[in-house]
């Protein structure tokens, strides 16, 4: 558009210039070409300020709507190109903050009293604080609630309302070395705890460490088995924790002493997991130094990066009567504010987004697993099996029922960590959770 009014303004200009440069004319000649050059001029006006006027119009006719973002633009991209092109009157500026803790902080000031985004990612940390300070819409009456899982809204929610729409869930699971499985005569998945820790003792024998973990991750066996025996069986098992009404000891206890007794005293984890980075334990897994390793489709890359080689696949976490749980969540969603300053666009935001496209894009995205059964989508081969159960709602992760699930896992992983290093007994270790959760409620 630029060059268009660069084109009229030199014709005008050129215009002027054959007026002017008739000196040898006539007068009534003079006269003539002066009044052609006027014309031209009066014309040349016009058309230029029609193209501006042009300019202006596309520069403003579209809207644009607002999305505080836990993803960066680039992750995004092929999601905003796509609502784009869906509606081209629309623009979505997508304004990434690092999570956790940063983003955390952001929505906390939005919430009081900075002008907020039209749209957000919704985190269960601070879901209690949005519904206190009715900084979200309530989205349970759109349509793709009746196809969501279980799982994705009541992450989601608070109370009777949800806040927003998680189309993926995260989904842990124990990866195992086949060659190493099958050099130890393992010949099936475990399907029981006991079974687990049998595989564990040959591979033992074998000479190689059976299970390794990064110091973070130093307890999450026990919350898989925790979650076999008892969320398999009761999916509200720990919603006591949040008013007192139970106690971490009574609830983890048996599963707690199996970890110890099975796991922890033969050396099956070592201790040299408490000082290793994730980045060392996949070196471990990959290159065969240890045959198990709690992760997620994230370690996947990884583990081929540092060995191109390497075999491995995939079971969920058995518990003592069998009842294998993956462990994950849902991932965190997008919602709408209510103080948006263009809320209806940001509702048709969220119908693309929920639109069979907007679907096929998103699970391109993150590659996650998706909450909406149907969608066609790809994971790594050893993956491909856990699909179904992650869309049918059977995953858990404990974070999402826990009060300020923050503290209580950092005091988890501590409590653990001290167990395989000796400072705690199991009792002792329940008893510090115990405490740092009732310290929580009475604040």
């Amino acid at each position: 558009m630029k060059k268009v009014i660069a084109a009229l303004l030199c014709i005008c200009m050129a215009a002027g210039l054959i007026g002017c440069g008739s000196g040898t004319a006539a007068p009534d000649e003079t006269n003539n070409s002066a009044e052609s050059s006027t014309e031209d001029s009066a014309e040349g006006d016009a058309e230029t300020e029609q193209a501006q006027e042009e300019a202006a119009s596309n520069t403003t006719s579209k809207t644009t709507i607002t999305l505080l973002s836990w993803y960066t633009e680039e992750q995004l991209k092929a999601l905003k190109d796509g609502f784009e092109a869906s509606n081209p009157d629309l623009e979505l500026e997508i304004q990434y903050v690092p999570p956790t803790e940063q983003y955390t902080e952001k929505v906390m000031l939005l919430m009081n009293g900075d002008e907020p985004t039209d749209l957000f990612f919704y985190g269960p940390d601070f879901g209690e604080a949005i519904d206190e300070t009715n900084f979200a819409e309530d989205l349970s009456s759109l349509p793709i609630m009746e196809k969501l899982s279980g799982n994705a809204k009541r992450t989601m929610s608070i109370g009777d309302k949800i806040y927003a729409v998680s189309l993926d869930s995260w989904a842990g699971c124990m990866f195992y070395n086949t060659e190493l499985f099958e050099q130890a005569g393992i010949t099936q998945i475990p399907q029981t705890w006991d079974e687990l820790v049998e595989a564990m003792g040959k591979l033992n024998d074998l000479g190689v460490e059976p299970l390794v973990a990064q110091a973070e991750d130093a307890g999450r066996l026990l919350l898989g088995l925790f979650a076999a025996n008892e969320i398999s069986k009761d999916p509200e098992a720990e919603y006591g924790l949040a008013d007192g009404s139970k106690t971490f000891s009574e609830l983890y206890g048996p599963s707690m002493e199996a970890w110890y007794e099975d796991v922890v005293k033969p050396g099956y984890i070592r201790q040299s997991c408490l000082s290793l980075t994730s980045d060392q334990a996949e070196e471990m897994f990959a290159n065969g130094k240890a045959a198990m390793l709690l992760g997620g489709p994230w370690n996947i890359p990884n583990f081929v990066q540092k060995n191109p080689e390497a075999t491995f696949d995939a079971f969920a976490v058995p518990g003592f009567e069998g009842n294998p749980t993956l462990q994950g969540g849902a991932n965190v969603g997008i919602g709408v504010t209510t103080g948006a300053a263009h809320k209806e666009e940001a509702y048709r935001f969220m119908d693309y987004l929920t639109s069979e496209e907007g679907l096929a894009i998103w699970a391109t995205v993150l590659g996650n697993f998706m909450n909406v059964p149907g969608v066609d989508y790809e994971v790594h081969p050893c993956l491909e099996k856990f699909k179904d159960a992650v869309a049918n709602d059977e995953l858990y992760w404990q974070t999402v029922v826990w009060p300020d699930s923050a503290s209580v896992l950092n005091e988890f992983t501590t409590s653990c960590q001290n167990v395989i290093a000796g400072i705690y007994t199991p009792e002792e270790a329940l008893e510090s959770i115990d405490a740092k959760i009732a310290d929580l409620i009475s604040q």
